[in-house]
């Protein structure tokens, strides 16, 4: 009996027991042997045309399908028949056999009975998937930094690369998320591929791609975050500098994208995060539903931002950084005057952080809650400064991290510092859901440590009016109106505090307030009795 075997160490080449079969295409050689492959011989009409005639608009490859397979039957005539018992494929030394099954059965074109068995095929197939136990889902996102667009330059020029490389490097710096090294990314350069593809291709889930122009001194960057399944924008930003010191330049776009990138690639994680069912998350993603309450400056939010922290601690007590996440929303209690018990309350903050810190090792976004945690909570100015340095070290373009770092340096009376940490973070990013401590962070180290606090004060209530829901920097209103003598001002900013929060008291101040802040001494806290506040 014949056999037709297919050798794929090459060429495609076919023969029916040692004879050329010359009427054979190179594309019906690549059906065969795709068919081959699958059980029962049996595909996807739409699939193989896809396979087979990529290069074709869908109606085209269609009909070039239909003409092949015409000219594949008439070319092999009795083949098909004989070939019932076995069909051999042959490729760099593996041999897979197919047993049963007829030649190009399921491929006449007019009848609908291959649609029929494929999808009982498939059916069978999510049945036995559903039946398996389900995979888990990775801890966190993938990204990809693509090869450059460089318009204009030669062939030659390395300028693009280079700036690819220290961008890849400062968001990988970030471990928020993963990202792909950079020669697999760079290996997709001379590839049309749309962007589902290179994702896949690559196995991340957004992608990051831009171009760079450079006209004379003048280079402009223009970076654009897409989601990898399905192409959708989801940042885009343009970036102009002057070529001064390359190195310095690279540096200079590499953070400000990395800044940037990162917000916005979390809020996508977050709005993914939100599509699964609150059942399903897992702790990463539980995790990732508490940020935007956590960040939202209201009780009720930050409750909540601890309860689904709570869940994700309850399905993987290990998972460092929603511990060191839960840590913040406990200082956050105190901070923001919300906590019934803060001695209590302190004592849990300090206690999940120093937990956490034992095993971080370099996680710069846990290494941050921990270190945001012990600015709030703990007295020790030196293990707060280590703490924000190691995540810095680790990140320089943690705008988080350059926020507490402003707090920190706001607390000790180094205004000029302070206000250079500030102004870090907003470079880097801008629309920082954090962006009301920058604003407030800015105003407090100008109102406190001026002899003259009228300037800070326009600043505090500026940021009232920008951020209305926040209510604790009424207290720097009543402190800064009792130096300035304006006593009924005062009065009114404590009126507002404390029908928000009618239990704050001085003693209950003094129990929440961050220790490490050594303005809250007893001059701060005369200043809020004389505008009202009870003892």
């Amino acid at each position: 009996m014949p056999h037709l075997t297919l050798h794929l160490t090459g060429p495609f080449r076919a023969d029916l027991d040692g004879t050329p079969l010359e009427a054979i295409s190179r594309r019906a050689q690549g059906m065969l042997a795709y068919l081959a492959c699958q059980p029962g011989m049996r595909a996807e009409r739409g699939a193989l045309a896809d396979l087979l005639w990529s290069d074709r608009s869908e109606d085209q490859a269609r009909a070039s399908l239909r003409q092949e397979l015409s000219v594949l039957r008439k070319a092999l005539g009795d083949v098909a028949e004989a070939d019932r018992q076995a069909v051999w494929l042959v490729t760099h030394k593996v041999t897979a056999r197919r047993e049963g099954g007829v030649f190009l059965q399921g491929f006449d074109l007019p009848s609908e009975g291959f649609e029929d068995w494929l999808r009982d095929e498939r059916a069978a197939e999510q049945d036995t998937a559903a039946a398996q136990p389900r995979a888990k889902k990775p801890e966190r996102a993938t990204l990809a930094v693509l090869a450059f667009d460089e318009l204009g330059a030669a062939e030659s020029d390395m300028f693009a690369e280079g700036v690819v490389e220290e961008i890849t490097g400062a968001l990988s710096r970030s471990r928020d998320f993963d990202v792909i090294a950079r020669q697999s990314a760079y290996a997709l350069r001379e590839q049309a591929l749309s962007v589902p593809e290179a994702a896949e291709r690559l196995g991340a889930d957004y992608l990051l791609e831009g171009s760079v122009r450079r006209v004379g001194d003048r280079v402009r960057i223009a970076a654009q975050l897409v989601r990898g399944g399905d192409g959708h924008l989801l940042w885009s930003e343009r970036f102009d500098d002057r070529l001064d010191d390359l190195f310095d330049l690279q540096d200079r776009i590499a953070a400000q994208v990395a800044g940037q990138v990162s917000p916005s690639l979390r809020a996508a994680e977050i709005a993914r995060a939100g599509q699964t069912p609150p059942g399903d998350r897992t702790a990463y993603e539980l995790m990732l539903t508490a940020y935007p309450l956590f960040w939202s400056l209201r009780r009720e939010g930050n409750a909540q931002a601890g309860a689904l922290l709570d869940r994700a601690l309850e399905r993987d007590p290990a998972y460092l950084p929603a511990m060191a996440l839960r840590s913040w929303v406990h200082a956050h209690q105190n901070t923001y005057m919300w906590s019934t018990d803060p001695v209590a309350e302190r004592a849990r903050a300090l206690s999940l952080a120093a937990r956490a810190a034992e095993q971080v090792g370099d996680h710069a976004p846990t290494l941050l809650a921990i270190a945001a945690t012990y600015s709030q909570a703990s007295p020790d100015k030196a293990l707060i400064e280590t703490c924000i340095d190691r995540v810095l070290r680790i990140d320089p373009n943690n705008a988080w991290a350059w926020i507490r770092l402003g707090w920190l340096r706001q607390y000790t009376g180094d205004t000029a510092g302070s206000l250079e940490a500030f102004d870090r973070a907003e470079r880097l990013s801008p629309l920082d859901p954090f962006a009301h401590q920058i604003t407030f962070g800015r105003a407090a180290a100008t109102y406190r440590w001026a002899d003259d606090p009228t300037e800070g004060l326009a600043m505090i209530e500026e940021g009232l009016r920008r951020h209305p829901g926040v209510i604790w920097p009424w207290r720097m209103v009543a402190a800064a109106n009792v130096r300035l003598g304006r006593l009924d001002a005062a009065q009114a900013a404590v009126a507002r505090l404390m029908e928000a929060l009618p239990h704050v008291t001085i003693r209950y101040l003094k129990a929440c307030l961050p220790p490490a802040a050594v303005h809250f001494e007893e001059e701060y806290f005369r200043h809020l009795a004389i505008a009202g506040i009870p003892d």
